[in-house]
């Protein structure tokens, strides 16, 4: 999945809104806003856009204004969330809109319903929700592009990104990335720029991370040290240094949020 990542680049979540939809059986609408918008199913089964979404199950829009759905049984619980998405123009343009994306694991379906949770909890977007948030559109948007045809452009700099998901623990430079490329450092650094919108490195500790993120949650019986060793870092503390400066908590405080 190295040209999903890579396309990601820097995106992320802005301004949110959130706020929770309990809708009864029968067909109704829900509002998605003039912004990006992701309506997600906490509880319930909830029929939009011709299919079918469950708990855990998710639609990412654009500009839509408000959605017909039509609800099964008893009624639904649907996590209604409104933002700016940053990133890079010409990255976010590769977007499908509307694009319907159904849970994949026991995580995705855990998120929505803890995100849900907070926004009942406290009514406002406060700093847990909206971290969850962005981890919610990040996954998300991931899922969309892995079932697309998108790619890095450049061949060089997809080769590079290439050895970086196949082995995310080695112990990568700017030059050994570039001998892989098979270009100079300089045009190497250069060009992963602009292809990836970030420099080598912080791309290399991002993803690093985001994989940590994604154990530290779905794993509960993973330490913090054998999360540690595997996206590449020689100790547990320099591992929670770098998770608590890029990531706003430390590891492991990360599985409280859940």
């Amino acid at each position: 999945m190295a040209t999903v990542d890579g396309l990601l680049g820097a995106l992320h979540v802005g301004d949110p809104e959130l706020g929770v939809a309990r809708l009864g059986p029968g067909p109704t609408s829900v509002p998605a806003g003039d912004r990006w918008s992701l309506l997600a199913v906490a509880r319930g089964e909830v029929d939009v856009l011709g299919t079918t979404l469950g708990p855990g199950d998710a639609v990412l829009t654009r500009g839509r204004g408000a959605l017909a759905v039509r609800v099964a049984g008893e009624g639904a619980t649907v996590l209604v969330t409104r933002f700016a998405l940053h990133g890079e123009a010409r990255r976010l343009a590769r977007l499908p809109e509307p694009a319907v994306v159904y849970a994949d694991s026991e995580f995705c379906r855990l998120l929505i319903e803890r995100v849900t949770g907070e926004v009942e909890q406290h009514r406002t977007a406060d700093v847990v929700s909206a971290r969850l948030l962005d981890w919610l559109v990040v996954d998300t948007v991931r899922d969309v592009l892995a079932g697309e045809p998108a790619t890095i452009a450049d061949p060089d700099v997809a080769a590079a990104l290439a050895a970086v998901h196949a082995d995310p623990a080695a112990a990568w430079t700017v030059d050994g990335l570039a001998r892989r490329a098979g270009v100079g450092r300089a045009a190497f650094a250069r060009r992963f720029r602009e292809a990836v919108g970030t420099a080598p490195l912080s791309y290399v500790r991002e993803h690093r991370l985001d994989l940590a993120e994604r154990a530290l949650l779905a794993e509960p019986d993973a330490t913090v040290a054998a999360v540690a060793r595997r996206v590449g870092y020689a100790s547990p503390f320099s591992f929670s240094a770098a998770f608590r400066r890029h990531r706003g908590v430390a590891p492991s405080a990360l599985r409280s949020l859940l």
